[in-house]
């Protein structure tokens, strides 16, 4: 049987037993991960501290990651850049869940990034992605891609500034 490699999770079992203010940082370096359900990431990289409170354990984090995209000028493929930075709290299982809006922190002892990676940096993927800044964009008239070519059609071309 194969063993299930998680890249994203975190054994944080002996903070139970450290007091208030225990803290540690991790780093995550990885070239390419999948989070489920839907997330290719590429070349991600960060740095997160789990810190012992009363209430549980607090998960700050600054996160960057690559993702397959397309120019929404221009619409050729290119690998965008996100980046995120956020905290959550995992309560303790004493703690009532109607009092917190939080996640439980799991009895098994490990806690998996993956979740909270993936929603904050879709919450801070850009509306616009552009491939580059002085991307030139493609003609409205014949389609073609002003980045790589020119056409006769100046009159209708659209300035991006």
């Amino acid at each position: 049987m194969e063993k299930i490699h998680y890249p994203l999770r975190t054994n944080i079992g002996y903070f139970f037993n450290k007091p208030i203010g225990f803290f540690r940082d991790f780093e995550v370096v990885n070239p390419a991960v999948f989070i489920e359900p839907d997330l290719q990431l590429y070349n991600l990289s960060g740095r997160y501290t789990f810190s012992r409170t009363r209430e549980g354990l607090l998960l700050q984090g600054a996160f960057e990651a690559e993702i397959d995209s397309y120019c929404n000028r221009c619409l050729d493929p290119f690998r965008a850049i996100l980046s995120t930075e956020f905290e959550e709290l995992y309560v303790f299982e004493n703690r009532t869940q109607e009092e917190f809006d939080e996640e439980v922190v799991p009895e098994d002892g490990y806690i998996d990034l993956g979740k909270p990676i993936r929603d904050y940096l879709l919450l801070d993927l850009p509306i616009n992605l552009i491939c580059k800044p002085d991307c030139k964009g493609i003609c409205v008239e014949c389609g073609v891609n002003l980045n790589r070519e020119t056409c006769e059609h100046t009159a209708s071309r659209i300035i991006f500034e």
